[in-house]
């Protein structure tokens, strides 16, 4: 990951919170999964997004 993107992720987390932070890329999970679904028919990869969806879902983040 480049030192510029790092940066990117900590303003975000510094300014909203983790938790927050987890579920914006919750859903950002199963909108990729959904495109793959719908213009790619690439049901294998969407189900590896969603599977990601899941995973943060299941966290237990309160800062």
């Amino acid at each position: 990951m480049k030192h510029s993107d790092m940066e990117i992720l900590e303003h975000l987390v510094e300014h909203s919170t983790l938790a927050a932070v987890l579920e914006m890329l919750e859903r950002i999970c199963h909108k990729k999964a959904e495109h793959l679904r719908n213009h790619w028919n690439d049901e294998n990869l969407a189900k590896c997004w969603e599977k990601a969806a899941r995973q943060i879902e299941n966290m237990n983040v309160d800062v």
